[in-house]
């Protein structure tokens, strides 16, 4: 029997619904070659982190592994995964903000500079000011890191690059642009990638339902209430004549999960109609009075997130993309997240209390304080974080926690889907005080490059490296990129590789 193409497909009625890997993908003797694309995920959170989640950190400049790593609170959900983690503190992103041989590490304002900073790692403001352009209006960046490896790696698969997220109720913007609150993804200086929220619509870009010239198939099925699966039968059946009856139970069984889960994208988006239908630059959303809460029209915060992570598993299993931003709400949050369930709540200890709003910025204006004096090889913990903002991030962990789990079922030649990508969970600020050092950052896989099973803490406030220097490390070791460059840093230090953080 020959084998099918690597990207074989099920067509019909405007609709390109990409396989997942069956034995008859590829000769015995490419297996695990072709079985190993390398990919990039990144999960961003916004608003920082609570004290929860340094604690157990290694001392400046040490490391624990093995047993000594000890995954705090906030992150327990990753605890299955373990051996594949590693937690990365005192990396600052900072010192591309002016301020002389020191660079001053808050950055006001905070939520739109941090953010816009975070996968780009260059000052806006400073951006605008060369430009001559307002800073209340004007819209420039560097190219964002996942577009340095979507550029890389963009003639592998359909979809260069996908932006997804969770944010329905636009927060502040700070005085700047809305881009610089809700963009993960710079294609170019002056076009951000606005994140996709609405599940259906990325379900049709997976299945390459959206395509030209399909609108008036798709008008079609839509009428029928068919699903995508329909358009493709005849191709399916001939598929199955074909295959071994181990790849006819693979099949099945993925053709049920697709299933499932356009019924279940196309309920939600049924209560999220006024989302942009388009994923990038749109214009200016609404504000915060606007947008959906959790329970209104029946919108359901916790299923959406399990949506998005399926859809996420999706594009890479069939290898759709390898390249995903994925933000899990706006910067500033205006988010109440009063669903969060008790155990959550309890893995933090806040008792259960139906009337706690849980709005995300209140919470983190909470209670909550950490130093930046070097106290016993640490920063100190000066004011504990309040339970409510550490619940929202122990939430938020479980989602990225479940995504990661997803992946790392997911069988591909010597390994799983999450072994082949580089996950980086993390915020574009550090807690309360809304400072640009000591990132919270969590990787996972990177098999073979990263260092696994353990905390690694980098140097304190001054000598600490920057982010810039990790995105440049993922860029040139797993992106095979030629980078010689990434970010700005007012002090004209070159980027050096984080080699402290291979194996």
């Amino acid at each position: 029997m020959s084998p099918l193409s690597r990207r074989a497909v099920l067509r019909g009625a405007g609709v390109a619904l990409s396989l997942p890997w069956l034995e008859a993908l590829a000769p015995r003797r490419a297996f695990a070659a072709e079985l190993a694309p390398r990919r990039f995920l990144l999960c961003a959170f916004p608003n920082g982190a609570p004290h929860d989640w340094w604690d157990g950190a290694p001392a400046f400049g040490q490391t624990h592994t093995g047993a000594a790593f000890r995954l705090p609170s906030v992150l327990t959900p990753f605890a299955p995964l373990k051996s594949k983690l590693l937690m990365v503190s005192r990396l600052g992103n900072y010192t591309w903000n002016r301020g002389g041989a020191r660079p001053e590490p808050t950055v006001e304002p905070s939520h739109a500079r941090c953010m816009a900073a975070f996968t780009t790692c260059v000052d806006t403001d400073e951006v605008l000011r060369r430009a001559n352009l307002p800073l209340d209006s004007g819209v420039r960046n560097g190219v964002s890191v996942d577009q340095l490896f979507a550029a890389q790696w963009a003639q592998a698969t359909p979809l260069a690059s996908l932006q997804t997220g969770l944010g329905v109720k636009p927060g502040m913007f700070d005085g700047r642009s809305y881009a610089y609150n809700q963009v993960l993804s710079w294609r170019t200086p002056t076009e951000p990638l606005k994140r996709q929220v609405n599940p259906r619509a990325i379900f049709d870009a997976l299945v390459g339902a959206s395509t030209a010239g399909s609108d008036a198939a798709r008008r079609a099925l839509a009428e029928k209430e068919k699903s995508v699966l329909d358009a493709v039968r005849t191709e399916t059946l001939r598929l199955k004549a074909r295959v071994s009856r181990n790849d006819q139970v693979v099949l099945e069984q993925y053709l049920d999960s697709v299933r499932a889960l356009e019924q279940r994208a196309t309920a939600l988006s049924t209560v999220m109609c006024q989302t942009p239908a388009r994923p990038d630059a749109v214009p200016e959303p609404p504000g915060p009075a606007r947008g959906l809460s959790h329970g209104q029209d029946g919108y359901d915060h916790e299923v959406h997130a399990d949506v998005m992570n399926e859809l996420i598993t999706l594009a890479f299993q069939c290898d759709r993309t390898r390249v995903v931003t994925h933000l899990l709400d706006d910067s500033r949050s205006e988010f109440e997240y009063r669903h969060i369930p008790r155990a959550d709540r309890d893995r933090v200890g806040l008792a259960y209390r139906a009337t706690d709003t849980l709005h995300f910025h209140g919470d983190q204006h909470g209670s909550g304080a950490l130093g930046d004096r070097v106290v016993d090889g640490r920063y100190p913990v000066l004011t504990p974080s309040n339970r409510g903002y550490a619940a929202i991030n122990a939430w938020l962990c479980r989602k990225v926690a479940e995504l990661a789990l997803r992946l790392d079922a997911i069988r591909e030649g010597d390994g799983s889907v999450l072994d082949h990508t580089v996950l980086v969970f993390g915020s574009e600020m550090r807690t309360h005080d809304h400072d640009a050092f000591d990132l919270p950052l969590l990787l996972a896989g990177g098999t073979g490059l990263l260092a696994h099973d353990a905390h690694r803490a980098l140097a304190p406030l001054g000598q600490d490296r920057q982010l810039r220097d990790l995105w440049f490390t993922l860029l040139r070791r797993w992106g095979g990129t030629t980078t010689v460059s990434f970010g700005e840093d007012v002090r004209g230090v070159a980027n050096a590789e984080l080699t402290e953080l291979l194996r």
